[in-house]
């Protein structure tokens, strides 16, 4: 049987315990061994697009080397938010997959998310801004976005 003095030891070590586990879960905490935005990335995208960006042929287009990264970072998060649909070429290969709008995930996720594939494969001259994706997120609406050419035009809308 438990002495009140045992009770009230195992309480305490109980409640550090989980004090130091509670503060392991921060989202600014790598001691994961992810990289920063990996997390959402791996959440969010990897199941179609690969844990590598490698993409899964013939539906799902590697960002990995992909040519639409040259479009900016903005560009990338219209599609994160408005998904896209239609035959669309990546790297020399047509690609007839669907990606649905992602308007569920967070404006600070997405901005984490851009910044790995930034890190990752884009090399962008600027990272794009939480405000930014929030800002995007009201222009894009509830629109899908139709292949490149869909993108170009959505793109033309925002810029005037």
């Amino acid at each position: 049987m438990l002495t009140h003095y045992s009770r009230y030891c195992s309480l305490a070590t109980l409640a550090f315990v989980m004090l130091v586990l509670s503060g392991c879960s921060g989202e600014s905490n790598q001691s994961d061994g992810l990289a920063m935005g990996q997390e959402p990335y791996l959440r969010y995208c990897a199941s179609c697009h690969g844990n590598n960006g490698e993409g899964k042929s013939p539906a799902f287009p590697p960002i990995a080397g992909s040519e639409w990264l040259a479009m900016g970072p903005e560009s990338v998060a219209l599609i994160v938010l408005g998904g896209l649909s239609g035959e669309i070429e990546v790297a020399g290969q047509t690609y007839r997959g669907y990606m649905p709008p992602m308007r569920h995930v967070s404006d600070q996720d997405i901005t984490a998310l851009m910044g790995f594939i930034d890190d990752q494969w884009a090399d962008w001259a600027e990272p794009i801004t939480q405000a930014q994706v929030t800002e995007l997120r009201g222009k894009v609406g509830s629109r899908p976005i139709q292949g490149l050419e869909g993108l170009q035009a959505l793109l033309e809308e925002i810029e005037q």
